[in-house]
């Protein structure tokens, strides 16, 4: 069993960052001594290192990583036995926690079986590839047959949470040129994700390639690429391949056999750039598009591999990415900057949509055809210089994929695979203009080889007109034909509730929409629609920002309520007050789209009192030696409020405190038109520097205005407790109690007003109420301990007062207490040992020095 620490001795102390180092230090060791199968604890290290105990953040990693490798070894770890452990960290351990679960738990290693190993129904039958993250194997799914199938493996934690979506985009897809997905399942144990797809044989794109890799790519054939497939299928390793499945048609086989390479590569690319298109249609972008992630299968279809890295299109004024993926020397120049800015925290320049798989595949098509990847940053060199074979027309094709502005590429993958094909079939490109006049005639004649020359040309000229003009009708019809399935998408996204998706949908049918003429009822409605749900949006994000700011502004105010803060409930606040502050002005833009008129009265409070609180914060939480600067910031962000939302006596009588605190002054007083906030703020202000005349009339008037406010009522109760009208603030309370969503606080001051009044089982009863709404309410255990030992219940305060310690309660105090409690139960060696302890957090307090030195008299 873990032992609470014992008081350290005192040692040399350490500066900050020493501290941190020396934790980091001390958290490698321990990760190393779990490994190796010891189980140290956090108070081994502490131990050895009692100069961590007064560095509180440094103390608290170490103790998280005992947290994380116990979570690692499967170990059910109570964050409540964690905090009982550590009290006096209490606050940073419940920061770390509370990131934990966010983040989720720290996941192990993924544990991945072995070829002949069996997993749940498949037998794996042999390795077909690995990665960092990952492992492929060829495996046999027993259940069904024995029939062959392909397993993936990937670690649990290859991607940030909410990113290991592959199995949820290849669910999405069902098309000829992509593989399609059985089953998924999870095994969280172990650390990885399964995901079951079909066996087609074959090798990828890269397998052939890097087979091909010693005859120049003008000496290839078709059938250079099936003699290649066919090494490929003699087996994997050691192990016999199994069976080649059935061939579902034998089109591709002589699409390769009789054809040139070059024209093996454009089918294979027109055929890619069908399967990209059908996933960009449902508004998913694949980010990964390389040779290793193209499958030749066994009859020569070619098909798209692994979606890990696939997610929807990023705009510019949508939420910018947590996280984006990518393979270098096959991502668009765009995706390169994505990825930077991300890992930069900064905000993303280019959109990434469509035209960045195009820039992708157009290198997957360079490097097949030029034997090499295009130089990095540099002038491209043309294809046709490299390869003799490839025409200029198809050099320029290329090209225009890898054009580095995304504006010059091709505007969709239609027109790529569109162009592909009419390459293929001799035709003229839509998507640009052969400059090669002989090419040209080339074409012409490849198509027309017999006409007289006169109606050949009559012909040539028909013929280029109607392709055209065909090639516009069919692009229109795509472009249209896209555009409503992403009106229909966009509006199922909305009756989801779904707003990022469904505005992303829209804004891609409505880009399509805009290029087609004629189009405009469409173009209208994706428009409509689009308004609508950038609308909602809004209001969604409006809501639950105005709900965050309410929570935080009502905890903040039942503190500043408070006699004493405390320290721990205030470390908690900090961050996140810092957070709203430091983004105050976006949060104004968010909650009053048409300006600072437009804020609604409650959420302008809230910022008021957020900005009021955040600027004593700061010279409460400073070190001595900083408490003068910390002063002059909290100067600075009154003046910031003044600017947000206008002057306020309210704000000038907290700036006055702030920079002339005891100063004498006449205080102000709210105008007779001012609200309820006004009056109660000012008055809370009052309070804060001694003015109790003045806060019960500013309060007095809040309440007259607002009958059942809680914050109103809340505060005359701090008032008349504080001039010992102890009926009425137990009255003020009471109104409190009724209309408070989270009470605790409440029935606490009634509580203490209770107990001024002499009525001690009312005052227990309050108590009672506020530890059972809030059981990690320190103070309420605290007064309740110091109320039992004042009734003589010392076991009872005992109890309550190691309660309080446990929440965090100030140790001093406490251990005070605990020795007069157990020495009124006649434990005088408890007592002795607690008033040490209190006197080791504060050697000051004098009555404790007093009495502990009088017991050690006796």
């Amino acid at each position: 069993m873990v032992t609470s620490l014992s008081v350290p001795t005192p040692t040399t102390p350490l500066s900050e960052a020493d501290a941190e180092a020396l934790a980091a230090g001390l958290a490698a060791e321990m990760l190393k001594r779990w490994r190796q199968g010891e189980r140290p604890v956090a108070e081994e290290f502490l131990a050895r290192h009692p100069e961590l105990w007064d560095h509180p953040a440094a103390a608290a990693e170490l103790i998280y990583e005992e947290f994380c490798l116990r979570q690692e070894c499967g170990s059910e770890v109570p964050v409540e036995e964690m905090l009982h452990r550590f009290p006096q960290w209490r606050p940073q351990l419940e920061v770390l926690f509370n990131f934990q679960k966010l983040l989720g738990p720290r996941r192990p290693e993924p544990q991945f079986p072995r070829a002949g190993e069996i997993l749940d129904e498949f037998l794996l039958l042999a390795e077909l590839g690995r990665g960092a993250h990952g492992r492929v194997f060829l495996a046999s799914q027993l259940s069904l047959g024995d029939r062959p199938v392909v397993v993936k493996l990937s670690a649990s934690a290859e991607q940030p949470a909410g990113e290991a979506n592959e199995h949820l985009s290849l669910a999405r897809l069902q098309h000829t040129h992509i593989v399609p997905l059985y089953s998924v399942q999870d095994y969280p144990v172990r650390g990885f994700r399964a995901l079951c797809m079909p066996y087609f044989g074959g090798a990828t794109l890269a397998q052939l390639l890097d087979a091909m890799r010693s005859e120049p790519p003008a000496r290839r054939t078709g059938r250079s690429l099936l003699e290649a497939l066919d090494v490929r299928a003699q087996g994997v390793g050691d192990r016999p391949h199994l069976p080649a499945p059935a061939l579902r048609t034998r089109t591709s086989l002589q699409n390769l056999a009789g054809a040139s390479y070059v024209q093996a590569v454009c089918w294979i690319g027109a055929c890619l750039a069908d399967a990209l298109q059908y996933a960009h249609e449902r508004g998913l972008l694949h980010l990964d598009v390389k040779p290793s992630n193209v499958l030749l299968a066994a009859d020569g279809q070619p098909m798209l591999l692994d979606f890990h890295l696939a997610r929807e299109p990023i705009p510019l004024d949508g939420t910018q990415p947590a996280w984006l993926g990518g393979t270098a020397g096959y991502m668009s120049p765009e995706q390169q900057a994505a990825l930077l800015a991300i890992e930069e925290n900064r905000k993303v320049e280019l959109p990434i949509d469509g035209r960045s798989d195009i820039y992708s595949l157009g290198v997957v098509l360079y490097e097949a055809l030029a034997g090499t990847l295009p130089a990095p940053g540099g002038k491209l060199r043309s294809l046709h210089l490299c390869n003799p074979q490839v025409s200029i027309g198809l050099s320029d094709l290329v090209g225009k994929c890898l054009a580095p502005d995304p504006a010059d590429r091709y505007r969709h993958m239609a027109g790529l695979a569109t162009d592909l094909r009419r390459h293929l079939a001799h035709l003229p490109l839509v998507g640009l203009r052969n400059r090669s006049v002989r090419e040209r005639w080339q074409k012409w004649r490849r198509r027309r080889p017999h006409g007289v020359a006169f109606l050949a040309m009559l012909l040539a000229v028909v013929t280029v007109v109607g392709a055209a003009a065909l090639g516009a009708a069919l692009h229109c019809s795509q472009r249209i034909q896209a555009a409503r399935t992403a009106l229909d998408e966009g509006q199922a996204e909305m009756d989801r509730h779904e707003w990022e998706r469904a505005i992303t949908q829209l804004q891609y049918g409505l880009s399509l929409a805009r290029g087609v003429p004629l189009n405009r009822d469409l173009t209208h409605e994706l428009e409509r629609r689009l308004g609508l749900a950038e609308q909602a949006r809004g209001a969604a994000d409006r809501a639950a920002a105005i709900k965050r700011l309410h929570q935080l502004t009502n905890r903040i105010r039942f503190l500043y309520g408070s006699e004493q803060f405390a320290p721990g409930a205030l470390r908690a606040l900090q961050v996140a007050c810092h957070d709203f502050w430091m983004n105050r002005r976006r949060i104004v833009e968010l909650l009053s789209p048409g300006g600072n008129p437009s804020l609604e009265p409650s959420v302008r409070d809230d910022l008021l009192d957020l900005a009021i609180f955040w600027a004593e914060l700061q010279e409460r939480l400073a070190p001595v030696e900083a408490k003068d600067a910390a002063r002059r910031e909290g100067q600075e962000v009154l003046a910031e409020a003044k600017v947000l939302f206008g002057p306020s006596p309210v704000l000038d009588e907290e700036g006055k405190l702030q920079g002339a605190a005891g100063s004498a002054r006449e205080p102000p007083s709210a105008s007779a038109s001012a609200t309820p906030w006004e009056h109660y703020a000012l008055g809370r202000a009052f309070l804060k520097s001694g003015h109790l005349e003045r806060a019960a009339a500013e309060l007095e008037r809040a309440v007259v205005l607002q009958p059942q406010g809680l914050w109103p009522n809340f505060y005359q109760g701090v008032c008349a407790y504080r001039q010992g009208r102890y009926s009425d603030a137990v009255a003020a309370y009471s109104v409190c109690v009724g209309v408070a969503r989270e009470p605790a606080s409440c029935f606490y001051n009634r509580a203490l007003a209770y107990e001024a009044l002499g009525q001690t089982e009312q005052a227990l009863r309050d108590y009672d109420q506020a530890l059972r709404l809030d059981p990690a309410l320190a103070d309420a255990a605290l007064n309740r301990g110091r109320l039992h030992y004042r009734e003589k219940h010392y076991d009872a305060a005992v109890r309550d007062l190691q309660r309080a310690f446990e929440l965090g309660a100030d140790p001093a105090t406490v251990f005070f207490d605990l020795a007069l409690a157990n020495l009124a139960r006649g434990e005088r060696s408890t007592a002795l040992d607690h008033l040490r302890r209190s006197l080791s957090h504060n050697p000051h307090q004098a009555d404790a020095r007093q009495l502990y030195e009088g017991l050690q008299a006796r």
